[in-house]
């Protein structure tokens, strides 16, 4: 799987000079001349020889290919990024982890049994003194905000205190009204 990995990155990244050399080229940027010992001398002096039609057809693929190479280089090496996972507890005779993704599940299905809400979204981060509980929620059009985020912050900490054992430093609770459907009357 990794070597896998490995082996589209190394062709996005020649794909991606390929195209951005033959770009600059077909653009009259640079000459045909720019690799060394004569390497693909041929086929660049035909990019930077087209003219009209052939010139912005050139152009267009190879822009086409440096968007899509700087793309699939995004996703692959984003994947990488990703956070880890949460040291529950450390003994010498093991470590208990849990991942971020499972906190911030646990996190949303604590929020959402806050009374009129309709749907909400958590992100879970790490901080020194605890981790950081990022929600969006939805609610019932004129549900009193100030108590239900309280009720959001009190469920959700308690919910991941609890059940992982981490403290929680901070619920951060941003709201808006779910949007009513207003049926119109029929026009006549």
């Amino acid at each position: 799987m990794t070597f896998n990995r490995i082996l589209v990155i190394v062709a996005a990244v020649v794909v991606l000079a390929g195209a951005l050399i033959t770009l600059l080229v077909a653009s009259g940027a640079t000459s045909a001349n720019v690799l060394p010992y004569d390497w693909f001398h041929s086929a660049l002096q035909r990019a930077a020889d087209a003219t009209g039609g052939s010139r912005a057809g050139v152009l267009a693929v190879t822009s086409v290919l440096l968007m899509g190479m700087i793309g699939l280089l995004y996703f692959e090496l984003a994947r990488y990024h990703r956070p880890g996972l949460l040291i529950v507890k450390s003994t010498d005779e093991g470590t208990t982890a849990i991942d971020y993704e499972s906190v911030r599940v646990l996190a949303e299905k604590a929020a959402a049994t806050a009374r009129n809400v309709r749907e909400v979204k958590c992100g879970v981060s790490g901080a020194a003194d605890g981790l950081v509980i990022s929600c969006r929620s939805t609610v019932a059009m004129g549900s009193n905000i100030p108590e239900v985020n309280a009720d959001i912050q009190q469920r959700t900490k308690e919910a991941v205190e609890g059940t992982i054992g981490l403290p929680v430093a901070f619920v951060d609770v941003k709201t808006k009204y779910e949007i009513a459907d207003v049926k119109r009357p029929p026009v006549r």
